[in-house]
């Protein structure tokens, strides 16, 4: 079985398990439950990329994604956070790239230092506290290879930021140039933000893989991650 058809297995067997089994696999109303009504009814009104993003937010947070993780590795993980984001987004590349950075940003907010003002809190996300840090539990945690132990769930941001710009622009040196305008802005103006060596190793991956998916749209985050 190849990986493609492998990650499209993992995507659709939990619903065949699920009608033989109740106690293993978690019912279809809380995998498709998108929060309080008011969360819902809004987000009719968001743009597509931010819609879609709390469908695969959804996904990720679904105990099966866990168990797919689980019984296989980040590697599928974080192919099928891909896959799932082409599905939401009707096969748009730029669209699922967006789709994904949003989804699998690792911080409920951010403190932004405001001159006279102190600090001010931006959330990241519309999850409540308790569905955060689901979903930031099941957020693949093997991203970059250089540290065998290291925990990069704040490297999927990164990577899929950078290959949404990347791809968009059809530029890698105008990706690199937000990403590093991003990186001097975090250390600035972010409480606790700091340049981070790694964060733009994993921006560097993310171009690669925007690149890639200009001449081979059926490319995967592993085949630039773990080549």
């Amino acid at each position: 079985m190849s990986r493609r058809s492998l990650i499209l297995f993992l995507l659709v067997f939990p619903a065949a398990v699920e009608a033989q089994s109740d106690t293993f696999w978690l019912s279809e109303p809380w995998y498709f439950d998108a929060g309080p009504p008011a969360i819902t009814d809004a987000a009719r009104f968001l743009p597509t990329p931010f819609r879609n993003s709390i469908l695969l937010k959804r996904y990720i947070r679904d105990e099966r994604f866990y168990l797919q993780r689980k019984m296989t590795d980040d590697t599928l993980a974080v192919d099928a956070i891909f896959e799932r984001a082409m599905l939401l987004s009707d096969g748009d590349i730029g669209a699922a790239l967006l789709t994904a950075t949003f989804a699998v940003m690792d911080h409920r907010r951010i403190g932004v230092k405001v001159p006279l003002l102190g600090t001010v809190y931006l959330p990241l996300t519309t999850e409540d506290d308790s569905l955060f840090k689901v979903r930031r539990t099941h957020l693949p945690k093997r991203v970059l290879t250089d540290r065998g132990k290291a925990v990069d769930k704040d490297k999927l941001q990164h990577f899929f930021g950078s290959a949404y710009l990347a791809y968009v622009s059809n530029s890698s040196v105008f990706a690199e140039f937000i990403g590093d305008l991003v990186e001097e802005w975090e250390e600035r103006f972010v409480l606790g933000g700091r340049t981070d060596g790694r964060d733009k190793a994993a921006n560097a991956k993310g171009r690669a893989f925007g690149k890639t998916l200009q001449s081979d749209p059926g490319s995967l985050p592993s085949d630039i991650l773990w080549p």
